[in-house]
C-alpha cells in the first residue's frame, strides 16, 4: 500500500501549487488551473465552483487532470492522463446529500463511495482498492488529505486519483 499526504486550502479560489508527499518525501505537485484569465474572472463571480480543473503530477508518472463539466443541466467530471482514454465521473444517487460517484471509461469502472465524516472508498469489482479522507483544520483553514492506494488498484497513476479526489472535495459545499 502506498500512502500519499498533502494539504488543500479550504478556500476554493486558491491556485497555488501544492506538494504531494509519500513517506514524508515530496513526490509530486498538484494545482487548480484555469485555461485563460477570462475563465478565472467569470469563475470568481460564480463562487469559484464553475471552472474546476485540477492538474496533478507524481514522479515517474504522466500528468493527470480532472475537470468539472457542466452541459445541459448535468454535472460530471472528466479525468485524463496522457496516452490513455479519459474517465467520466458521474453522480450515482445525485439526490443524496453526499452522492457516490462512478468512474468509468470503455474498459473498466470504479466506484467512489463518498463519506464526509471519515474514509471515502474507491472500489473496483466490489473490492476496496483505495481510500481517502480530508480532515478540515479550522485554525489553518486547510484540509489534511490522506490517500491510501492498494497494490491491486487498476489505476497505476496515483496522480489520477489525487486529481479526482481534489476536484470532488467540495461537492455539496
Amino acid at each position: 500500500m502506498k500512502i500519499y499526504k498533502y494539504e488543500v486550502d479550504g478556500v476554493l479560489k486558491n491556485t497555488a501549487t501544492r506538494d504531494i508527499f509519500c513517506n514524508e518525501i515530496k513526490v509530486g505537485q498538484f494545482q487548480r488551473v484555469y485555461s485563460n484569465v477570462l475563465k478565472k474572472i467569470i469563475d470568481a463571480s460564480l463562487d469559484y465552483k464553475y471552472f474546476v480543473r485540477i492538474d496533478a503530477q507524481v514522479d515517474g508518472y504522466p500528468i493527470a487532470s480532472c475537470k468539472k463539466v457542466q452541459r445541459k443541466g448535468k454535472i460530471y467530471f472528466n479525468a485524463m492522463e496522457e496516452g490513455k482514454p479519459f474517465y467520466r465521473i458521474a453522480y450515482v444517487g445525485w439526490k443524496e446529500l453526499v452522492p457516490d460517484l462512478a468512474i468509468s471509461n470503455k474498459e473498466q469502472m470504479m466506484m467512489l463511495h463518498m463519506n464526509r465524516e471519515g474514509w471515502s472508498t474507491f472500489t473496483f469489482e466490489n473490492n476496496e482498492v483505495a481510500r481517502w479522507r480530508a480532515d478540515y483544520n479550522e485554525e489553518s483553514e486547510q484540509f489534511s488529505v490522506e490517500l491510501q492506494i492498494e497494490g491491486d488498484c487498476p489505476f497505476d497513476n496515483p496522480a489520477l486519483l489525487i486529481s479526482i479526489s481534489h476536484a470532488i472535495l467540495f461537492i455539496g459545499s
